[in-house]
């Protein structure tokens, strides 16, 4: 059964990878599609009142015509690919914890990669519109800031993974990180209808209301843009398990090096040994056991100094 199983996997992950082109040019055409509607296409949002009527391509405007909104057709979708990958982010990472299988690490890396990328696009495209719309770079309000700790959270998941020298603890620390990261996902997706007072708009609400010329490439933009993540998530995901192989192939090389080294130390000291106890056997016992008068005559004969003051036997004309 675990067989069938893993047979059943490895067909759905090749019939993805096969899809994976065409998710990423279609999902390339659709934003495409997207942005060309939103600036020919879609109409203007009515903004504030004006002070007298204006004149505007032959027709009488009496609020102003805000272009700034038309970053949402591109923003909306792009954050909300990053909630998308976060959620597969966490979600791998609790079946690595429950099976420690690091093929679901693998992928809940892999997915937290993505959700950076697209987290430091929604940032940048949310600038944009923030400095058109109020004036400002940055203002320090419940969605933005809880998309901001977000942000900061993805990115030290990165840094304790590779504080961390231990695969194994890298994996583990890391899965639970995810999870405790993926807390303010919902948290920053509910804000605005959480907290009243918040100035940023609530974009999916049930009274919208978005005329077809509005709706229409919004939806295409939002399957665009998740058919885009999914592609790079394939990717990467196909680029991560190539690098691991890589990785576990350097190991078993080094093991396997390691163990030869081993092996041909341990013959050199059995030949050493050999040859050392073929020594031994080779010489007699009496060469082995020493005259001490005739090493003393042999020192006395190789060493002359040493007797260089001795007074001479021979017999005086006294005697």
């Amino acid at each position: 059964m675990p067989a069938i199983c893993m047979e059943g996997s490895k067909m759905r992950e090749k019939l993805a990878d096969r899809l994976v082109p065409a998710l990423l040019a279609i999902g390339a055409a659709l934003t495409a599609i997207d942005v060309v509607w939103t600036f020919t296409v879609a109409p203007l949002v009515q903004g504030a009142r004006l002070s007298e009527p204006a004149i505007i391509a032959g027709q009488v405007v009496t609020t102003k015509l805000l272009l700034s909104q038309k970053i949402f057709y591109l923003h909306v979708p792009v954050a909300v690919a990053s909630f998308a990958a976060m959620v597969v982010a966490a979600f791998f990472a609790a079946r690595f914890l429950a099976t420690k299988d690091r093929a679901h690490d693998r992928a809940s890396r892999t997915a937290m990669q993505v959700t950076l990328v697209f987290i430091i696009a929604t940032m940048i495209s949310g600038d944009v519109w923030t400095r058109f719309e109020w004036g400002v770079w940055w203002v320090w309000e419940p969605r933005l800031t809880t998309y901001f700790i977000l942000m900061l959270l993805v990115i030290g998941y990165f840094i304790l993974r590779n504080a961390l020298d231990d695969p194994e603890r890298s994996a583990r620390f890391g899965a639970v990180f995810c999870i405790i990261a993926f807390i303010d996902a919902p948290i920053s997706f509910f804000i605005t209808r959480l907290v009243p007072s918040s100035v940023h708009p609530v974009v999916f609400r049930t009274d919208s209301g978005l005329p077809p010329a509005m709706l229409i490439p919004f939806l295409l933009g939002l399957f665009g843009m998740c058919m885009i993540a999914f592609a790079l998530y394939r990717y990467a995901l196909r680029v991560n398990t190539a690098a691991d192989e890589v990785e576990e192939l350097k190991e078993r090389l080094e093991e396997l090096d390691a163990s030869a080294q081993r092996a041909a130390a341990d013959e050199a000291l059995e030949r050493l040994q050999a040859q050392a106890a073929a020594l031994v056997a080779a010489d007699p016992a009496a060469d082995l056991v020493a005259d001490p008068a005739t090493d003393r005559a042999a020192d006395s004969a190789t060493d002359p100094a040493a007797h260089a003051g001795d007074v001479p036997l021979t017999p005086s004309k006294e005697d």
